[in-house]
């Protein structure tokens, strides 16, 4: 009998352990990174694991995208550089001119010296400066040094700077009305020293050309004038003067070719830098 309870109790405990649930293992994935070269300069980070633990991607990222400026190219081949346009204040942005400008465009009846055919700027305590007096002057474009005048009334020290029509946007060359065979001329006037230029000199957009003074035919306060014409191409300026005692035949003749000769259109430099807005 004790025999048979000894079975019976070996059979039940068999019986028990079969029917208890499995000992569950838990298999974690092991995650890892590879830091593999993608690019000069950048990383691409590959996460390598379980199916499930990775999002998939339909298109590789991209790491660096830069368009090249779009420049027009010349019948040769050849790029044309991109048109600058630099302020003529070295002190001021070509959107501050507006703030300075101390006497206006006025423009003459046609042939007449009258008024003033160009605009000024000047300005008191700006800036940390206390007046406009030696600023720096530069181009406002690229060209070539076509005319200096040294201490002359009425311009005092002087530089004009002619930039050739193929270096001017089609749409600005429109705006300002500029006829085959043209070239654009700036004049700077009022230096405080002879220009820091050479006539022939080959200048560029934002090149210092001299410093703001009061040198010229009744200047009062410092301040730079400047005047913007349309004329033939290729044309060189020997030393212009108001008509005087002191000024020469060679001087006045030149004077009255850029002034009143009617060959040298004027136009409001202000519609310049409106193009640059």
């Amino acid at each position: 009998m004790r025999y048979w309870r000894s079975v019976i109790l070996v059979f039940l405990v068999l019986v028990g352990c079969s029917s208890a649930p499995p000992a569950t293992s838990v298999v974690i994935p092991t995650v890892t990174a590879s830091i593999e070269p993608a690019f000069p300069g950048t990383m691409a980070v590959q996460v390598i694991g379980p199916p499930s633990l990775v999002a998939p991607s339909a298109t590789p990222p991209v790491l660096f995208t830069q368009s090249a400026a779009q420049r027009p190219v010349t019948p040769t081949g050849t790029s044309v550089p991109p048109f600058q346009m630099c302020s003529p204040l070295g002190w001021e942005t070509t959107a501050e001119l507006w703030e300075i400008v101390s006497d206006p465009y006025a423009p003459p009846p046609p042939d007449s010296d009258e008024r003033h055919q160009g605009v000024d700027f000047s300005h008191w305590s700006r800036k940390g400066h206390p007046s406009i007096q030696d600023e720096p002057v530069q181009s406002v474009l690229p060209g070539r040094v076509a005319g200096i005048t040294i201490d002359r009334l009425p311009y005092g020290n002087m530089v004009i700077v002619e930039t050739p029509q193929d270096a001017i946007p089609v749409d600005l060359r429109q705006n300002l009305g500029m006829e085959a065979g043209e070239s654009l001329y700036l004049l700077y006037a009022h230096f405080d020293q002879p220009p820091l230029a050479v006539l022939d000199q080959e200048v560029s957009c934002g090149q210092v050309i001299g410093a703001v003074g009061m040198t010229g035919y009744n200047v009062v306060n410092a301040h730079l004038h400047l005047e913007t014409r349309l004329g033939p191409a290729g044309t060189t300026f020997g030393s212009m003067a108001f008509y005087t005692t002191s000024a020469t035949v060679e001087e006045m003749d030149t004077y009255k070719r850029w002034r009143t000769g009617g060959e040298f259109k004027h136009f409001d430099p202000m519609r310049l830098f409106a193009y640059s807005r």
